[in-house]
């Protein structure tokens, strides 16, 4: 009789989940020991951790793993085919933030989507230093907010073509680690716990907040110039090929700042600004 009930029960509950669409304002925080329609196609799955998340005790969380290694597993990102699928437009959701705590090495946190009108990633990602315990990460989804990606693979990795159509009708959600958009994740070995994922209709003032920059010339062949819209006390740029491998890192003492940059390859580079007020990342084309 037991165990009638209990494959009853998840029966019921997989059912629900694959059945559910995104609402303003949903949770998922993990309490009824499940991990509630998230999965990441591979043998380093998802599990429910019953204590120890950012409200410490028993609060419950998701944890996610990888190996670094090229196959099965190798790829920080998880996915969800079930309450983050559907109308995201229409219930007015603007951003998703979530609890993020990093362990082994530093990730770069994102979100990405696909729908009706193809592949899209946050242009907006989160560095979470491993180590440094619950970290909270907003990102914004609004069309602007979205760049557009492939997979890479055959058909399948067609860029997206409509922002606003995807939002739209969702039909996967995506929370992965990745310094560039993308619609996976990078090879890193790492892990990823993750809890409290929230959409959001709002952004306070603080969540509001970019490290406001602009470069120019861009295109450009030789130098890239960086000016910020405030003061630059600790203040970070990072500056990562479109394969996601960091070429040029330097802290910036000003508000006004060059880059040499007539050594690089030619190509699309994503320029990161890090400060006090968040994060912003701008592309750059070297000629």
């Amino acid at each position: 009789m037991k165990k009638t009930l209990l494959t009853f029960i998840f029966t019921c509950l997989i059912f629900g989940y694959n059945n559910a669409q995104v609402t303003a304002g949903q949770v998922d925080d993990f309490e009824d020991d499940t991990v509630q329609g998230w999965v990441d196609g591979s043998a380093t799955t998802p599990v429910n951790v019953a204590s120890d998340g950012p409200a410490g005790g028993s609060d419950s969380y998701l944890r996610d793993y990888t190996t670094g290694l090229s196959g099965p597993g190798g790829r920080l990102i998880m996915f969800n085919d079930s309450q983050w699928t559907g109308n995201f437009a229409t219930e007015g959701i603007i951003a998703i933030r979530f609890n993020v705590r990093a362990l082994t090495n530093d990730i770069d946190v994102r979100v990405s989507m696909t729908g009706d009108g193809g592949k899209f990633s946050s242009s907006t990602f989160v560095t979470v230093a491993a180590g440094t315990g619950w970290t909270t990460v907003t990102i914004p989804i609004s069309a602007g907010d979205l760049v557009s990606v492939s997979d890479g693979s055959g058909s399948l990795g067609v860029p997206g073509f409509d922002a606003n159509a995807t939002l739209s009708e969702v039909s996967q959600f995506r929370i992965l680690s990745n310094p560039v958009a993308s619609f996976i994740g990078e090879f890193i070995d790492a892990e990823m716990h993750i809890d409290n994922i929230e959409a959001l209709t709002t952004l306070s003032v603080n969540e509001n907040k970019k490290a406001d920059f602009s470069i120019y010339p861009n295109p450009s062949r030789s130098k890239l110039n960086i000016s910020l819209a405030q003061n630059a006390n600790d203040t970070k740029i990072e500056v990562y090929d479109i394969l996601g491998k960091r070429i040029h890192a330097q802290s910036i003492t000003s508000i006004n700042s060059s880059i040499n940059v007539s050594r690089w390859n030619p190509g699309v580079y994503l320029v990161k600004i890090t400060s006090k007020t968040g994060t912003q990342t701008k592309r750059f084309v070297k000629e």
